[in-house]
């Protein structure tokens, strides 16, 4: 009897013991299921940092290839811009010798011209005195061809005398209205004009220039010019219609190209 009484009172000593092995083997589970977790946590950050390496890596490589992309366009766009630089210096120079050529053919048909007339008239081709006729009278001196006529107006207007030039221009129009010169003989009728600072009377001579030879070389020239003109007299909204009209009518000439400035201001 008496030694069961001290076993009944270490039952509940004994199952307290129980317990807290219990709670320890719970304590070691979670322990290991934390631990777990702590790894696959590891384990993901570290795929995502070398997800993330990679990713910067590829950027980095793509920034290089954009760079190099860019000095490249820099590069060619350099090298067109300095071809068309030669291009267009080309085109300026095949002008100008064009031009040249063009005053210097209608000299040599001036001259052409005068050794016609001299001939005609039974003188000597070579210029000098006149020689006297039979009769004793001297020969009476042939009348100037057209190209004479715009050879003659153009050497006035050089020298600066506009009146004279002007009127020089206006008697080769009367008489050659068909010369393949006529649309430059009006132009320069009209730039007399403008350097009097006659500018009413100026811009009608340059309307006269472009309307009447079309196809002239400095067609485009009056076209402007005029426009000029107009912006001058306060006239913009017409200044403005004849740059458009100098656009559609003549869209590859230099003028051109000055009035699509103007008209984007």
């Amino acid at each position: 009897m008496r030694r069961i009484v001290p076993l009944v009172l270490l039952a509940p000593a004994l199952a307290g013991c129980i317990a807290t092995a219990s709670q320890v083997t719970l304590l070691q589970e979670e322990l290991r299921a934390m631990r777990s977790e702590a790894a696959l946590r590891d384990s993901l950050g570290r795929q995502r940092l070398r997800a993330l390496d990679s990713a910067r890596a590829e950027m980095a490589v793509l920034r290089d290839s954009l760079t190099d992309f860019r000095r490249f366009v820099t590069r060619s766009q350099g090298q067109i811009l300095g071809d068309l630089g030669t291009v267009q210096a080309g085109l300026i120079e095949v002008r100008s010798l064009t031009g040249m050529s063009q005053s210097r053919l209608v000299e040599l048909r001036a001259e052409l011209e005068q050794r016609n007339a001299l001939l005609q008239q039974g003188a000597a081709p070579a210029p000098g005195a006149p020689t006297a006729t039979p009769g004793g009278a001297p020969p009476t001196p042939p009348a100037p061809g057209p190209s004479q006529l715009y050879t003659m107006a153009l050497d006035q207007l050089r020298r600066g005398s506009t009146a004279a030039a002007r009127a020089g221009f206006t008697d080769f129009l009367a008489q050659h209205p068909q010369h393949e010169q006529a649309g430059d003989a009006q132009y320069y009728v009209a730039e007399t004009l403008e350097r009097e600072k006659k500018d009413a009377d100026a811009e009608a001579a340059y309307l006269a220039a472009y309307t009447k030879y079309p196809n002239a070389q400095r067609a485009p020239t009056a076209m402007f010019k005029r426009a000029q003109l107009l912006q001058k007299q306060g006239r913009a909204p017409q200044a403005r219609s004849v740059l458009e009209a100098l656009v559609n009518a003549y869209p590859r000439s230099d003028e051109a190209e000055l009035a699509r400035d103007r008209l984007k201001g």
